[in-house]
């Protein structure tokens, strides 16, 4: 174990013995830190958290803390991170509370750069990239391999698709499908996310399976239930069951494609 004599490591904490602890931090008597973590000058782990491995937390970072929520009143809430996990210096991320799910959950490999926001009880999937200034509501869900662009804000209960895409600067007040590109202020629909299509090398029937679905549910607004009898056998393809599953369970509903010109 390396911690270093200027930070300080309330009694109670666990740390493993093979993490590394840097000058000025401070851990409290509730975190959990993993094995081989990373926490780096004037880093902040506080309330009930827990380190996966090898999460690493740059300086002036604050995880643990309590949620700016008027409602929260002491209980004991938690913060869970995942294995490979990285935040980057000044982000936020907070516990959850009672009228939540008293635990805001960040999965495995994700990027969280600098002066991010992970609001109360939200839950971020596996693989999410948060740029710069990214900021989530409470009880927002982000579901695996998004990508948040930077300054990019999603208001409280969103829901986020797998894969999705939001524009730098989006400010996203309803749910975003699987795939998608959301771009502006209120933020619309404006495509699919080709590229990362590209980069995970989905095969020609799911890209047709993904864009038949957009079509029909995006663009000509069909409800579920008449877009699986417009897509025929392809509503049985697992990304357009997928599609039409997160239509089907959205409460804030989906915002409507942008028109060219």
């Amino acid at each position: 174990m390396t911690i270093s004599p200027l930070a300080h490591v309330a009694e109670g904490a666990q740390v493993d013995p093979s993490a590394i602890i840097e000058p000025f931090t401070t851990i409290g008597p509730h975190a959990v830190v993993g094995p081989d973590c990373h926490l780096g000058p004037h880093a902040h782990v506080a309330g009930r958290t827990t380190l996966g491995r090898k999460v690493r937390i740059m300086p002036f970072a604050s995880v643990g803390e309590v949620p700016p929520d008027l409602k929260f009143s002491g209980e004991p809430a938690r913060l869970v991170i995942g294995d490979n996990t990285t935040i980057h210096e000044g982000a936020t991320l907070t516990i959850g509370t009672a009228h939540g799910r008293m635990e805001t959950t960040v999965g495995k490999n994700c990027l969280i750069m600098s002066y991010c926001h992970v609001g109360h009880d939200s839950i971020v999937g596996d693989g999410v990239i948060m740029a710069n200034g990214a900021q989530l509501g409470g009880h927002v869900t982000v579901q695996d391999g998004a990508i948040l662009g930077a300054l990019s804000g999603v208001h409280q209960f969103c829901v986020i698709g797998r894969r999705a895409f939001l524009a730098g600067g989006a400010k996203v007040t309803q749910d975003i499908p699987p795939w998608c590109i959301a771009q502006g202020d209120r933020a619309r629909l404006v495509g699919l996310n080709v590229e990362r299509m590209r980069r995970e090398q989905l095969d020609k029937g799911a890209r047709k399976a993904i864009m038949a679905v957009y079509r029909a549910c995006i663009r000509q607004r069909l409800e579920p239930e008449a877009a699986k009898q417009e897509l025929g056998d392809l509503a049985d393809h697992e990304e357009v069951a997928g599609f039409l599953a997160f239509l089907e369970a959205s409460e804030r509903g989906i915002p409507l494609e942008r028109q060219s010109g």
